[in-house]
């Protein structure tokens, strides 16, 4: 090939294309939608990525459609209240952020405690995901709890109240394909009737209960999975959401 001839990207086979943007847009770890998290820094090569978008709108379509699609993304939820820069304007949950959450395909989701923001912000932004855009696979870490809320008194019918009910019905949404549920190895006891199979190196007496109405899980993984399909049968209050074809007669 001479110097000075250029070598034109778009002439490739479209195959090829989205094979080498793959390999520059698929990061091996999350993608951290968070300044600072419990996890570790967000994506550090975001110029690169974003260079790429910038290039032309041919680009941008191509590239856009393989970062968001095949990266997991991850949202951090594990202060008090929301992190102010997910919700300001051009934050991920904010208005001027749509178009881009409505991409996402993969998210795993930290959250503390499911209350009235994830009622009147996450929840709707969640579910704007799933029926509005490409959100199919879901896992959600519930705990540890934030230094704030720590030495509160464990609230038992915290999944009889209308925020847990929203969850609830987000996790029985048919359109996500797939749904992980975890709790924090400190979790209120109404999640233990739950817990998914354990690993058969740990002891039955491995989970106590302390004076505050929490579980304890020692000698165990930091999170434990959810059978959340049976949390949804038992408490949830709301009608199953079913896709058309679906419902029986």
């Amino acid at each position: 090939m001479s110097a000075n001839k250029v070598f034109r990207f778009p002439d490739l086979p479209p195959e090829l294309r989205g094979a080498i943007l793959s390999y520059a847009l698929v990061s091996d770890y999350d993608i951290i939608l968070h300044t600072k998290t419990l996890f570790g820094e967000p994506f550090t090569s975001a110029t690169s990525f974003l260079n790429v978008f910038l290039v032309n709108t041919q680009m941008y379509q191509e590239a856009s459609a393989i970062f968001y699609s095949q990266n997991l993304f991850t949202l951090n939820a594990h202060s008090h209240r929301l992190p102010v820069h997910l919700t300001k304007r051009g934050g991920f949950l904010s208005e001027e952020g749509q178009g881009a959450r409505r991409r996402v395909r993969n998210l795993k989701l930290y959250l503390t405690r499911v209350g009235g923001e994830f009622e009147r912000v996450l929840g709707p932004a969640l579910s704007d995901m799933l029926l509005k855009g490409c959100l199919r696979e879901l896992k959600l870490h519930l705990g540890p709890p934030s230094d704030r809320i720590a030495n509160r008194i464990p609230d038992p019918d915290m999944v009889q109240r209308p925020p847990f009910q929203a969850l609830l019905n987000l996790l029985a949404d048919p359109y996500l394909e797939r749904v992980n549920l975890f709790a924090w190895r400190v979790h209120l006891t109404v999640f233990c009737p739950f817990h998914k199979k354990m690993s058969s190196t740990m002891k039955k007496d491995a989970e106590s209960v302390d004076d505050q109405g929490l579980a304890i899980l020692r000698n165990g993984p930091d999170w434990v999975e959810l059978d959340w399909k049976a949390l949804v049968d038992v408490y949830g209050a709301g009608q199953k959401i079913v896709r058309i074809g679906e419902r029986s007669y």
